[in-house]
């Protein structure tokens, strides 16, 4: 009796494993390219032109580490360090551009700066425009989403509950329950998130949905007022390589849906790095290279650099930009 019942529980999981709905759900959700939540606003075009950058050293240093030194604030001189030095980019809604780079090349300083969010630092020149017009905190809030590096969740509401109480604080007065219920589904069906759509979000303590998963919330989350530009500080950190995979193929559909999209990311694989359409190579705050994806392995070959066969060429690039930063 008891074989009989292990026979019976063990046929009817691989039966329910292998059916046709637990397979989409597991395996085909990154191969629907259907765009379920588009941008029908009007293109936007990012520029940053010839911006120079610094930090002060000392206002980098925490309250508490100063306490703890029993000096005052005004009595610490810290150096200044160029965080950045004469960037220029462009990127245009339907791109998307990733900020490859070490780590310390300035890579968040960048989207701090362009969603002015930078503290503790001065632009000595140049300008960030959006659509022509400089950057404000004001414009920045009505034209971009920024996803931070951490996810900063509640975790014992489930995807669809954390989005629903968003739609509320987020979307305009306006918007019937009907219609904040229709956004929520299609921002769920837009991230691939139906499958844990009833699953608490969950955190180190809290069990819930996978990392990948998780941030593809914290992304739902800013999309829901479905801005024009989407801004993420690193967000394949800290996920496998398969997830970060699918989640730079849900970005790249986002991009397709009339989306800007700007990412930093520290050195993503060769399968990723194909994803981009524009890459900018920072080194110590400086652009190594800023154009097409495609173009960068030519671009370097003809200087002399050429990307050997089986090596990814944000890796190899990566190591070696100290030798050629001479040429820019």
């Amino acid at each position: 009796m008891f074989l009989f019942d292990l026979f019976f529980q063990t046929t009817t999981e691989y039966q329910s494993f292998n059916s046709p709905e637990v397979s989409d759900c597991l395996f085909s959700s990154e191969e629907d390219s259907s765009l379920y939540f588009t941008y029908s606003g009007e293109c936007n075009e990012l520029e940053v032109t010839n911006l120079h950058y610094e930090v002060d050293t000392a206002a980098q240093i925490p309250w508490y580490e100063k306490l703890s030194e029993f000096k005052l604030p005004w009595e610490l001189k810290g150096d200044k360090q160029t965080a950045i030095n004469d960037l220029s980019l462009r990127v245009r809604s339907g791109q998307m551009l990733a900020v490859i780079g070490s780590s310390g090349c300035g890579k968040t300083s960048l989207l701090d700066i362009i969603t002015c969010r930078d503290e503790g630092g001065t632009m000595t020149s140049g300008q960030v425009l959006i659509n022509g017009k400089r950057n404000t905190p004001q414009l920045v809030k009505k034209s971009i989403a920024h996803v931070r590096q951490d996810d900063r969740l509640l975790p014992h509401l489930t995807v669809r509950e954390t989005l629903c109480f968003v739609a509320k604080l987020r979307l305009p007065t306006h918007f019937t329950q009907a219609q904040r219920d229709q956004r929520v589904d299609d921002v769920i069906a837009e991230l691939r998130l139906r499958q844990c759509a009833n699953t608490r979000v969950g955190n180190d303590y809290v069990r819930g949905v996978s990392g990948g998963e998780r941030r593809r919330v914290s992304i739902a989350v800013q999309l829901l007022w479905n801005p024009g530009i989407l801004i993420l500080d690193e967000p394949t950190s800290g996920l496998d390589s398969f997830t970060a995979h699918n989640l730079v193929i849900t970005l790249s559909r986002l991009a397709k849906g009339n989306r800007l999209i700007l990412l930093s990311v520290h050195q993503p694989r060769s399968d990723i790095f194909q994803l981009f359409d524009l890459v900018v190579l920072l080194s110590s705050g400086s652009a190594a290279y800023f154009g097409a994806a495609r173009d960068m392995v030519p671009y370097f070959t003809a200087l002399g650099y050429p990307c050997p066969r089986y090596c990814n060429p944000s890796d190899f690039y990566g190591r070696c930009k100290n030798d050629f930063i001479g040429y820019f």
